[in-house]
């Protein structure tokens, strides 16, 4: 199967700092790739080099085959690649329907339209039910942002990538400051919609990487020190080494 989305000896250099160097990976429809490391291992830079938010001083981007190296993150959505970010990304201050409308009116002619109520296009109110439907959020549609919990919050932000109609994925620390039972749902969630996208994964929570991913890039300083499935991974002693020695192999 060709792959979705690929990254060439992808490199981001910042007055002289190397935050990634010479990475490669490349990602299919129904893969969750994990990329894990320690912090500072250049891991939000490489995702934001793939969303289009950053652009690479050398090597290439590929989605669908087609060369799209610095292309800008507008550009990026529009040829299928959603994302999350480390931070939450949403409007606290409007309804978990509202911000959803927003994501899914710009796939619409009417993006640009600003005036008028949504109801007058009942193409995006059916497009933001299916989506909250999907990420379980049916239930909080009508509340604001600010007044749900941070693993509801972090659903949200999914759902917003999912409205833009995506091909790829790419959720950086979807589980940051969860407890078990929110970071489990999560993982459900992720489970059940994984068929349909590639899905690069940004994570530091080793037990829901090990449960998701079926391929793994670790990164150390800017670089690739290795690549492969979860049992290589977890048996892997330079691995264990960048990790200050914790054992993944339990």
């Amino acid at each position: 199967m060709r792959s979705v989305i690929e990254a060439r000896g992808l490199t981001k250099c910042f007055a002289g700092l190397t935050a990634v160097s010479d990475v490669s990976l490349s990602c299919e429809r129904g893969v969750i790739h994990a990329v894990i490391g320690p912090n500072g291992a250049g891991k939000s830079t490489l995702i934001n080099l793939l969303s289009g938010d950053l652009k690479p001083t050398s090597g290439k981007i590929l989605i669908d085959g087609l060369d799209v190296t610095g292309s800008g993150s507008s550009q990026m959505s529009l040829l299928g690649v959603g994302r999350s970010y480390q931070r939450s990304n949403i409007y606290p201050s409007l309804t978990v329907a509202e911000n959803c409308n927003i994501a899914v009116q710009s796939r619409f002619e009417i993006s640009m339209r600003f005036l008028g109520a949504v109801s007058a296009y009942p193409e995006v109110e059916v497009g933001t039910k299916r989506v909250l439907e999907r990420v379980g959020l049916e239930s909080v549609v009508h509340k604001k942002v600010s007044q749900l919990s941070h693993g509801e919050q972090r659903q949200v932000e999914i759902a917003l990538a999912l409205a833009t109609n995506p091909k790829v994925l790419l959720l950086d620390e979807p589980l940051a400051g969860m407890g078990a039972e929110e970071s489990l749902r999560i993982v459900e969630l992720l489970r059940s919609i994984r068929s349909e996208f590639a899905v690069i994964l940004v994570e530091h929570d080793m037990d829901a990487v090990f449960a998701l991913a079926d391929t793994l890039t670790v990164m150390l300083n800017g670089q690739v020190i290795e690549a492969g499935v979860p049992q290589d991974i977890r048996s892997s002693a330079r691995v264990q080494a960048a990790y200050l020695g914790e054992d993944f192999s339990d």
